[in-house]
């Protein structure tokens, strides 16, 4: 990829913790400099060593939210599309995902939930994170999205994936929706001290690598990624 093109792009790894091919996958990537963030997954499986190596690397460690429901679907390399959109429109409407072992209730359980993994993250780090993502993009629902601020402000957290002026890449079922909700988002982000990039797209949202990465704007745009699918470990590898 051309050097002035990286330059603008923030390339983020998602779901470290998830899995034991995710941690592998990301600290490869690490390694050889072909990061700049890791989104934690903090409720998953993280070592001492590994949390020790991605400390000493340079890169920015965000905290990646996840939900109690959420857990029950961590095998899923990639979701499919139409469980993804049902999945949205559900926590659109209730704010919740309503199954039997995790009743809805509401704003203060997801703060809840939330808060006692920023206080997870700071015991196996030793430090606050630098960022806040969420597994899904669920920190995008307007509901939960008041809360991710909230708790950036209050712990101090100074970046939040959002996207200052939208999203790029393939219009795909999954980016129609957040930019629904990312309507109702923007005047509360906006009213916020907190910051963000540019641009936000996922690097499952291209038909064509070059192309897309051909057509990334002036400015930063973060780019998620999930090393622990084989295709995209191999695409950072040669195009990042």
């Amino acid at each position: 990829m051309l050097q002035e093109k990286r330059q603008n792009i923030i390339l983020t790894a998602d779901d470290f913790g998830k899995s034991r091919r995710a941690n592998e996958n990301i600290l490869k990537l690490v390694r050889v400099g072909k990061l700049d963030r890791v989104s934690v997954m903090i409720g998953g499986g993280i070592s001492e060593k590994e949390a020790a190596d991605l400390l000493a690397a340079d890169v920015k460690l965000d905290i990646h939210f996840e939900l109690v429901w959420q857990k029950r679907r961590r095998n899923l390399l990639k979701d499919h599309t139409l469980r993804q959109v049902a999945v949205f429109f559900a926590n659109w409407l209730w704010g919740d995902w309503p199954v039997p072992e995790h009743p809805r209730s509401g704003a203060r359980s997801v703060n809840r939930e939330w808060k006692a993994q920023i206080e997870k993250f700071e015991k196996i780090f030793g430090r606050l994170p630098d960022g806040i993502s969420s597994h899904e993009h669920v920190h995008y629902f307007p509901p939960y999205f008041k809360i991710a601020l909230r708790l950036a402000g209050r712990h101090k957290i100074p970046f939040v994936r959002f996207g200052r002026k939208g999203f790029i890449g393939k219009r795909n079922s999954v980016r129609l929706i957040l930019e629904a909700m990312r309507w109702p988002d923007k005047r509360k982000f906006l009213g916020s001290k907190i910051s963000s990039s540019e641009y936000f797209a996922s690097l499952d949202w291209t038909d064509g690598i070059n192309e897309f990465l051909g057509n990334v704007p002036d400015g930063e745009t973060e780019i998620a990624c999930h090393p622990e699918r084989e295709e995209e470990f191999e695409l950072i590898e040669k195009y990042f």
